[in-house]
């Protein structure tokens, strides 16, 4: 590793690599990151903000677990974060109401609105948090707002909210106070591969080279043309719309197969999202806005007098099987930390954590089932302990902090 000027180079400054840039420098780590445009200016600044794992989950997995697990560390992160810079990123814990409407939507077997909390009940015995509503009782859930049409509805207590630029904001600015070397306006162009190891970037801005490079450009992760290593991530749209509700705020997010809504602490209601497959074109249409819009407004009918504050989308970072890229990548001194899809800010601490530990404590998780090697058997993540003294290596510490 002599010769090389970092410890770990981050290509991508969303979330995910502010916030594991963040967690390596706190462990005594020399870091750069490099970001094409501004900080958080794609996927991370574009997203509603939701801590839902459990709302998102019909059945137990390792992707549940490791969700939970990062939604569990949240509380703890957002406290460093404002002691270390002083920003409130808007970290709620107000609960999901997940809702159907009489007779709208069957399951497989033909059963109506009251499978719905069937498919939950498995967290009951898992020992989390979920409750039945059914009429009366909805009626009077968040203060006689939600709509009449609405038949049985889900309640996870647990469930949580950010206020996502607040967040991308306060995870920069924690790394540039560790002393990560911020580089914005950088576009990384091809993985520099020496003898078989990945020893940095080539820019637009020249080359950067570390002892460990770790890929978090999310929908832009393919973005070395030369095919020594393919990485299966797409750009998939999503348009988002902000109304400003005339009435108190809402605490509670609300969604239905159709949108979510998820409140924030001004007053306005952010609706979401659409799934689009449209490559690298960001645009709002007005098709979606009004799909939006209506789905919103079936759930809680006030907002048909709501103000419309803004709209915009975003490219989250797609995988064929939708769970994230994480941990090697077959080739010595690359690793990936991608393709989050729409859980980019819910697992932000986790794989900041878990990519952590597998750069410098030497007792990394077990991240199979995230890693790169499921989607091709030739692409198996190279041997631990290899010759080139590179495969599985630490990044020792220079200097502790």
């Amino acid at each position: 590793m002599s010769g090389l000027s970092d410890d770990a180079l981050i290509v991508g400054g969303g979330l995910i690599g502010c916030a594991l840039a963040a967690e390596l420098a706190g462990r005594g780590r020399r870091v750069t990151l490099l970001e094409r445009g501004e900080p958080g200016g794609e996927a991370s600044g574009a997203a509603a903000g939701m801590l839902s794992p459990q709302a998102d989950a019909r059945c137990a997995s390792d992707f549940f677990d490791l969700a939970v697990e990062s939604r569990g560390l949240y509380a703890g992160w957002v406290r460093t974060l404002f002691d270390e810079t002083g920003l409130d990123v808007g970290y709620r814990r107000g609960g999901l109401l997940q809702c159907v409407f009489g007779g709208a939507h069957e399951d497989a077997e033909g059963a109506a609105e009251g499978a719905l909390f069937d498919a939950y009940s498995w967290q009951l015995r898992a020992g989390l948090a979920v409750e039945d509503l059914r009429p009366p009782a909805l009626a009077s859930e968040l203060d006689g707002r939600l709509s009449r049409d609405v038949r049985r509805a889900v309640f996870f207590p647990d469930e949580a909210a950010v206020d996502p630029p607040a967040l991308v904001r306060a995870a920069w600015l924690s790394a540039q106070a560790r002393g990560v070397r911020l580089r914005t306006g950088v576009c990384a162009q091809r993985f520099r591969i020496r003898n078989g190891v990945c020893v940095g970037v080539e820019t637009d801005a020249g080359d950067f080279t570390a002892a460990a490079t770790v890929d978090c450009a999310g929908a832009w992760a393919a973005f070395d043309p030369s095919g020594r290593l393919s990485i299966p991530v797409h750009p998939v749209r999503g348009q988002m719309v902000k109304l400003r509700l005339e009435g108190p705020p809402l605490r509670t997010m609300v969604c239905s197969e159709e949108v979510y809504c998820v409140p924030r602490a001004e007053g306005t209601l952010v609706v979401g999202s659409t799934v689009e497959l449209v490559g690298f074109h960001k645009a709002v249409t007005a098709e979606a806005v009004g799909r939006l819009i209506g789905g919103a407004v079936g759930l809680l009918p006030e907002l048909k007098s709501a103000q419309f504050v803004s709209a915009w989308s975003g490219l989250r970072p797609g995988t064929p099987d939708g769970l994230p890229i994480l941990g090697e990548s077959g080739v010595p001194g690359l690793f990936l930390a991608t393709g989050h899809f729409r859980n980019g800010i819910l697992l932000a601490p986790v794989t900041a954590k878990v990519m952590a530990d597998l750069l410098t404590s030497g007792r990394p998780r077990d991240l199979s089932a995230f890693s790169l090697a499921r989607f091709s058997e030739s692409l198996e993540p190279a041997p631990r302990g290899g010759s080139d003294g590179l495969s599985g290596f630490r990044l020792e510490s220079k200097q502790e902090r």
